[in-house]
């Protein structure tokens, strides 16, 4: 209520009032009007693409208990979508925020974006530019899944994912699965299946309608760029009567909780979302505290290998 300066100014009698008034009324500090007055700002924005992909639940778990405990966190998500743009951020931005954390972002959006605060970016597949960011190593996870799936026979392999405008971190995905691909013989030798969300059902219709087309050129493995994705091809394939792994191996991106328990347990390449949120939160907080741009930093992948893949059954 009082915020330092009162001494000498008002009278004890007067404080006494005040005070007892304001218990009267249930009256309690608002901590952000406070901080403005003071000058300081106390909160952290957080911007992501989808609220309803456990991805970014995971990331916020580990930026929630990793940031320094001076600060509180805002976040804001898309109004009508799973894509954010410069309106979004903006939106952020006018919360006087101490720094901004900005995951999974576009390339539309990344090249206008000018930050006005201490910004780190998550997992933009290289593209942060100057930037600081946290971004993810696959080369060692994709280059491992694209042996493993060589080692059972699968030569025409195919990609689920969302075009780069939407989302930079899936074609950076594809785009290393096709180098490992073309480094053991195969490749991506079909178009891609680039669907317009990151929905189980924008994945489940989809497969649907591009598995005869798939089917008649001898695809043999989908790989996803997403969990998400996965779980619709696998809810597609079961309804076109097609057994995963015998008639095509799937494998996913995230290693999301729910991927262990799908029928059959799916293969995917563990992502370790919430270490993404505890780095954002460290990188974050030294930038903020010592004023100076913090290098960025690249984390480890891991292929994760379950029930939906196996060797290729020729037909």
């Amino acid at each position: 209520m009082f915020t330092g300066k009162d001494p000498g100014r008002v009278s004890p009698q007067l404080r006494s009032l005040i005070f007892a008034a304001a218990a009267d009324l249930g009256y309690r500090v608002n901590s952000t009007a406070s901080a403005l007055a003071r000058g300081q700002l106390e909160s952290i924005g957080f911007v992501g693409p989808d609220p309803t992909n456990p991805f970014f639940s995971m990331v916020l778990e580990g930026l929630t208990r990793h940031l320094d405990s001076a600060f509180s966190l805002t976040v804001l998500m898309p109004e009508g979508g799973e894509d954010y743009n410069l309106s979004t951020v903006q939106r952020a931005l006018a919360g006087n925020l101490a720094g901004l954390i900005l995951a999974s972002p576009g390339t539309e959006f990344l090249e206008s974006f000018v930050p006005t605060c201490p910004t780190v970016i998550l997992d933009a597949g290289g593209a942060a530019g100057a930037l600081p960011s946290v971004d993810l190593d696959l080369s060692s996870a994709v280059r491992e899944l694209s042996g493993y799936l060589a080692s059972l026979g699968h030569d025409r392999v195919a990609y689920v994912g969302v075009s780069r405008e939407k989302k930079i971190s899936l074609q950076y995905r594809r785009e290393e699965l096709q180098a490992g691909l073309l480094g053991h013989g195969s490749g991506l030798a079909v178009d891609d299946l680039v669907l317009e969300g990151m929905t189980i059902d924008d994945a489940f219709e989809g497969f649907r309608r591009i598995w005869p087309a798939w089917s008649a050129a001898g695809v043999t493995a989908v790989v996803c760029g997403d969990d998400l994705h996965a779980y619709g091809v696998l809810r597609a394939a079961r309804s076109l009567g097609l057994d995963i792994p015998g008639d095509l191996s799937l494998v996913g991106f995230n290693d999301l909780p729910y991927s262990e328990l799908t029928a059959p347990a799916l293969s995917t390449v563990n992502l370790f979302a919430t270490r993404l949120g505890t780095e954002a939160a460290a990188l974050l907080s030294r930038y903020i505290r010592t004023g100076r741009v913090p290098g960025s930093k690249v984390l480890p992948s891991a292929l994760v290998v379950r029930e939906s893949t196996g060797p290729v059954r020729r037909r």
